[in-house]
Formats: structure tokens, C-alpha cells, sequence
């Protein structure tokens, strides 16, 4: 199966006080980290995110939402995500969140053995934007974003829930300044 991935980087980072994919983590961005993990695991990469391209400056291609979409969630970076993965002949789409700088790096592998769409699950918790999108789902995805369903969890009703229990765990995601400093000391005492 062709897989693509998209790194979700369309947050505003309000309780980090700046947009979270460039804030450095022991001095690289946190999307260069998740790039760095994901990049290996799948065919191609894009970011999803509205406004400047060029802020990012990886070389990668930067999806806005579609038109009148922006502002709308995730949700809407996932479709944009599936019609450039379409493009590409991609079968199918793994997203990750920009503030997960640890994903595991089987992360795309142990998604795509669950045989259809799947979600990562850590100690019982979902992570939605971890997930593995099926393109031929886009015209089912499309009716429930038309019905102005927003929530992940929504879109993914009997998606596989692949677990991930290892600890620290891979899907600890920053969002505050207190994050960034436990995930500095996580790095200083090497944990992957």
C-alpha cells in the first residue's frame, strides 16, 4: 500500500503564547522533529497549514484548507491532506499532530497492519490525529464535514485502535511552556 503522510500544523498555539510548530525543542523545531520520525515511515510528506509556506522552510509542500474551510479544525487539514495524497496515487494518508515530537517510528508500519482506517491509543487514551486515513473514505469524510461534523473521533467510529503502551509515552504532546520543559529534560536523559 502507497502511503503519504501530513503533519497537522494549522494550530494557533495559544497556551504555548506562538505557533507551535516552530518552537524550538533543544534547538530544533517541533516540526522538524516530527518530520524527522515520520519521514522514514511513509512515501512523501506535506504540512497542513494555512497562511505563509515559506515560515517552515523544510522543502516540503505546505496544503491550505480548502477554500472557506480555513479555521475549521483538523478535520479540514485531513481533507486537503487526502486530495494531495490522491494526487500523488497514495492509497492512503497518515497524520500526525506537530507538538508530538516522540511518535514511535513503526508509528506508519503497526497503523497500516490494522488493515483499514486505525488511530494510535497510548494507556487507554485516544490519539485521533495519529491515525491512518483510507483516500477512497474521502466521499464519506466529505458528507460528515458537510453535516458540520468537526470531531476526529467522529470521523474515525470504528477505526482499529492500535496501542502504543510504552513509556515515556510516544504521544505526549506540548501545548504549554511546562510541556516543553519536561520533553527538554526527556531529551537530556536520552529517552526516545
Amino acid at each position: 500500500m502507497r502511503i503519504a503522510g501530513i503533519i497537522l500544523a494549522g494550530g494557533q498555539g495559544r497556551r504555548m503564547g506562538r505557533e507551535k510548530a516552530l518552537v524550538p525543542l533543544s534547538g530544533v523545531p517541533l516540526i522538524a522533529r516530527v518530520l524527522a520520525r515520520l519521514a522514514p515511515q511513509v512515501e512523501a510528506v506535506a504540512i497542513s497549514a494555512n497562511g505563509d509556506p515559506g515560515r517552515f522552510g523544510l522543502g516540503l509542500p505546505v496544503l491550505p484548507d480548502r477554500p472557506g474551510e480555513s479555521g475549521l479544525g483538523p478535520m479540514a487539514g485531513i481533507r486537503a491532506g487526502l486530495d494531495w495524497a490522491a494526487g500523488i496515487g497514495a492509497e492512503a494518508l497518515v497524520s500526525t499532530a506537530t507538538d508530538t515530537p516522540f511518535l514511535p517510528e513503526d508509528l506508519v508500519e503497526r497503523l497500516a497492519a490494522a488493515g483499514g482506517p486505525a488511530h494510535a491509543q497510548s494507556f487507554g487514551r485516544d490519539h485521533y490525529t495519529a491515525a491512518l486515513w483510507r483516500v477512497a473514505d474521502r466521499p464519506r469524510i466529505d458528507a460528515l464535514f458537510a453535516a458540520d461534523e468537526r470531531r476526529m473521533r467522529a470521523y474515525l467510529a470504528g477505526a482499529v485502535a492500535v496501542p502504543f503502551d510504552t513509556t515515556p509515552d510516544p504521544f505526549a504532546n506540548l501545548n504549554t511552556p511546562e510541556d516543553l520543559a519536561r520533553a527538554e529534560d526527556r531529551l537530556r536523559q536520552n529517552a526516545p
